[in-house]
């Protein structure tokens, strides 16, 4: 079977113009994967009346569906209904019902209507009305040239709304689709580049689509599986890639079972091991302790701004204090979880010596392993980074469930 075709289209000057980002578009992508169309184009648009007619036609001639967002307000600036019975030929006329409901919104909340609101009433000719229960503007849906289109507010709370009470029902009732399968695997610490090279061997068959997505400071390897592809022959496959990259991956999301995030991960194992922990944090300013703040097995935490710091907090020893060798931070870590009887202790620390070097070590009853990082980027990237490659660190030292 072949998916049917979607396209977005997004409308208003400020996301031309970088004002803000186009996150409704975004979310409809992933709504329309899911729902089993290939999402072939984004098109944004500014505020003119002349480019939105002609992208309109343009669509029309090759899509199966578009969900067009914004420009249904009321100010001048608000131009996709004009846009639309330009278009298509449909002159707008008044939905009484429309009105009602845009009255009705103002009247619950003490307001006269501004006259200017009644543009809003307005709709092309034919359109079927979509009711708008969170706003004061009525979407319309309407099919032209093949192509259905749906037209949704850009208030991204309205558009979300809509879209699921909806748009959603329509589209699964009107199209035979059937979702593709689609598999993330989460990496940490191998580059997109090397990535590929591990998978350079595999040849895939037919129909599978293989990508990459950089989500920092991880990496992500897509596949997408044909809707009918038999799961036990794409969960060996992808266990196969699995082993090609290596311990790197941290999870595998499938449709079945999404595993999920690193600390989502972590949290995991720790409960699988009956652990708690004790952290202790420099360069990631913290990131690490909020990380870990929303589960019960995360007992302390610590953050201070350098090596200096450690040593008067934990009261430690001058030869047990930091130097540029990883066994301090190691003797650090057993030092922390003696103190605060945890099962585990992280410390995550720039080198006192080489700030462009990350130490890092997981202290546990059978011992302490350390592990030492090159760090690059900006301040918020190192924060990131360094607190996702220790959770990392103590997912690898912790027992498989």
């Amino acid at each position: 079977m072949t998916q049917p075709q979607a396209e977005i289209l997004s409308q208003g000057d400020e996301l031309v113009m970088g004002q803000i980002a186009d996150t409704n578009g975004a979310w409809l992508s992933e709504r329309l994967t899911e729902l089993g169309f290939s999402v072939t184009r984004h098109t944004t648009v500014g505020d003119e009346v002349h480019t939105l007619t002609t992208v309109l036609r343009e669509i029309a001639a090759r899509a199966d569906l578009c969900v067009c967002t914004g420009g249904l307000g009321p100010t001048l600036d608000d131009l996709t209904a004009e846009a639309v019975a330009q278009a298509f030929a449909r002159p707008l006329k008044e939905d009484p019902e429309a009105l009602r409901q845009i009255q009705a919104w103002f009247a619950g909340r003490a307001d006269p209507m501004p006259e200017a609101n009644r543009k809003q009433a307005f709709l092309p000719e034919g359109s079927r009305r979509l009711d708008n229960l969170r706003g004061t503007a009525p979407g319309f849906a309407l099919d032209h040239g093949g192509c259905r289109f749906f037209f949704l507010p850009g208030v991204p709370h309205e558009m979300e709304f809509m879209f699921e009470r909806l748009v959603k029902a329509d589209i699964q009732s009107s199209f035979p689709t059937r979702p593709v399968q689609r598999v993330t695997l989460r990496v940490l610490g191998v580059g997109e580049s090397t990535l590929q090279q591990r998978l350079d061997p595999f040849a895939l068959p037919a129909g599978i689509k293989l990508g990459f997505r950089t989500v920092p400071p991880e990496n992500h390897v897509k596949l997408q599986f044909p809707a009918d592809f038999p799961v036990p022959e794409r969960d060996l496959l992808i266990d196969e890639i699995r082993r090609a990259i290596g311990t790197a991956v941290f999870s595998i999301d499938t449709p079945e079972r999404p595993e999920g995030t690193l600390i989502e991960c972590v949290d995991r194992l720790m409960r699988h091991a009956d652990a708690s922990l004790a952290t202790l944090e420099t360069v990631s300013r913290g990131h690490l302790a909020q990380l870990c703040g929303a589960f019960g097995w995360w007992t302390y935490g610590l953050v201070v701004p350098d090596g200096r710091a450690v040593v008067q907090h934990l009261e430690l020893s001058p030869g047990n204090g930091p130097s540029d060798g990883p066994l301090d931070v190691a003797a650090i870590a057993t030092h922390l979880r003696r103190r605060h009887g945890t099962s585990h202790a992280l410390a995550c620390m720039e080198s006192p010596r080489n700030p462009s070097e990350l130490v890092i070590a997981v202290a546990s009853e059978v011992g302490t392993a350390r592990v030492r990082h090159s760090l690059a980027g900006n301040p918020g990237y190192r924060r990131a980074l360094s607190a996702a490659l220790a959770l990392d660190f103590l997912r690898r030292t912790l027992p498989a469930p």
